[in-house]
């Protein structure tokens, strides 16, 4: 696996003021708690943990899963034929590595451009992407993006638009993205995959120790 490891979200802060969104990291601390206010500069809440994604049916889904624990964040579309021949051995690896990593799939087109120029829902194709899942069976989260989401993904200006689908996102229990990979893979590719990258952070979180 190619992997640099690059942050490349520096800071969650810096990405949530550049989209013009609330962030509690911007509440001024209590003048009697400089420790505190240092230590919050120091440490930006978790990015992934702050969106309102949903399922594809709608019901809210919970981000603060992404709290803490590595994100293998699978970015597709219904038409996409790689996509789909890969969502099955997700499903699998979502249970098997359930305990160690959080595996979920973001649908690109939950959300669309209207004529008007509004971000709006994309009724079609949810209907769709839910009728796949549907027929495959998959119990793995799969979720629509929010305004957020959908603007980090279609927007060059951050760095993380995706032209390439599936993509997935590595993603560390800090909210940083660690790896982007613009392509499909098998089971036993995307466990080698999730395997070298857990055995990674465990190498750093030690190395970290020990320092």
């Amino acid at each position: 696996m190619k992997t640099t490891f690059k942050r490349l979200l520096t800071l969650a802060l810096a990405l949530l003021l550049a989209l013009g969104l609330p962030s509690a990291m911007a509440e001024s601390a209590p003048a009697d708690a400089p420790e505190a206010a240092a230590a919050e500069e120091t440490a930006p809440e978790n990015f992934f943990t702050t969106l309102e994604l949903t399922y594809l049916d709608g019901t809210p889904f919970d981000s603060s899963v992404f709290a803490g624990k590595p994100v293998f964040l699978n970015i597709w579309a219904t038409w996409c034929g790689p996509c789909v021949s890969e969502m099955p051995h997700l499903d699998e690896l979502a249970r098997e590595y359930a305990d160690r990593i959080t595996i979920v799939g973001l649908h690109a087109e939950g959300l669309t451009v209207s004529e008007q120029g509004e971000i709006v829902p994309n009724e079609e194709r949810t209907q769709a992407a839910l009728a796949l899942q549907a027929d495959k069976g998959l119990t793995f989260p799969l979720l629509n993006p929010d305004f957020t989401m959908f603007v980090l993904m279609n927007d060059p200006q951050y760095g993380l638009s995706v032209s390439v689908l599936p993509t997935t996102w590595l993603i560390d229990g800090e909210g940083f993205i660690r790896a982007i990979l613009p392509s499909s893979n098998d089971k036993a590719g995307w466990a080698r995959v999730i395997e070298e990258f857990l055995s990674n952070l465990e190498k750093e979180a030690n190395d970290k120790n020990e320092g």
